[in-house]
């Protein structure tokens, strides 16, 4: 082989990488458009229930090991880049069927 051919071989796998990085993310992000997210969950939970999203987490965390302080520490995570910590994923997930069976109270 030539060092052209060896070259355009390198050119053409790294492209094969790159095109099938990008479809698969792309792929990943049409696989749920309709599926809410967990911050909305969290949202709806609080409002079914008259209390805040706040004591939503604190609700979440009761099976779990937690903290008040890392309650607190998660829920301002949460305000703040909407992350929500598994003890409140765990909590959804396990609930979804639930949650989604209500409808939410009218404003």
């Amino acid at each position: 082989m030539t060092e052209y051919t060896l070259a355009y071989m390198v050119v053409f796998l790294l492209g094969v990488a790159v095109y099938m990085h990008l479809f698969h993310r792309s792929g990943a992000k049409q696989a749920e458009p309709d599926t809410p997210d967990i911050p909305f969950y969290v949202y709806k939970i609080a409002r079914i229930t008259g209390e805040s999203e706040y004591q939503v987490f604190q609700k979440c965390a009761e099976d779990w090991p937690v903290s008040a302080h890392m309650v607190e520490e998660d829920f301002k995570a949460y305000l703040l880049e909407q992350r929500t910590p598994c003890y409140v994923n765990d909590f959804v997930r396990r609930n979804r069927h639930h949650i989604d069976a209500i409808r939410m109270p009218p404003v």
